[in-house]
């Protein structure tokens, strides 16, 4: 079932290939939530151990994001969707479509409150180790974003 958050300023649908169901992940005030096809959950953002975002240039690849909880469960999201053979979707079945806009409103907005949440949270920026970030820095690369991609309506 969807959530009409999912659909919000900080919600974001992808689908990693054009074989796997519709994932949406969204903030609802300090818990973020996800949904995989039927599966849900809810993960509370002082649970959060770190969040990792690799970001390369608009059009040269995949932006993701890894959070890590401190149990050592991950989630991971990506600014790909591919469309999928819906009744929907079927005419653009295997395009692959970049919604960067809502990844990076949705992974700014998580690392500023999982910071708020929990000050010992790592943000790092980049594959690896990386280096430390603030989410300031992801609302500059959002604002050079052209179009908002939300999906078919």
């Amino acid at each position: 079932m969807i959530d009409v958050r999912e659909n919000s300023r900080l919600g974001h649908l992808f689908r990693p290939s054009p074989f796997s169901p519709d994932r949406a992940y969204w903030l609802d005030g300090h818990v973020l939530r996800w949904r995989s096809g039927v599966e849900s959950g809810a993960l509370n953002l002082s649970q959060v151990a770190s969040v990792q975002v690799i970001l390369p240039p608009a059009g040269q690849g995949t932006a993701r994001c890894i959070v890590r909880t401190v149990a050592g469960r991950l989630h991971r999201f990506s600014d790909d969707y591919w469309f999928g053979w819906n009744r929907v979707e079927r005419h653009r079945w295997g395009v692959r479509e970049h919604r960067r806009g809502t990844f990076l409103g949705l992974v700014a907005a998580l690392a500023r409150r999982a910071r708020k949440a929990n000050p010992a949270v790592v943000l790092t920026y980049g594959p690896g180790r990386g280096r430390p970030f603030a989410p300031e820095e992801l609302d500059r690369a959002r604002g050079q974003v052209r179009g908002d991609a939300r999906g078919p309506s």
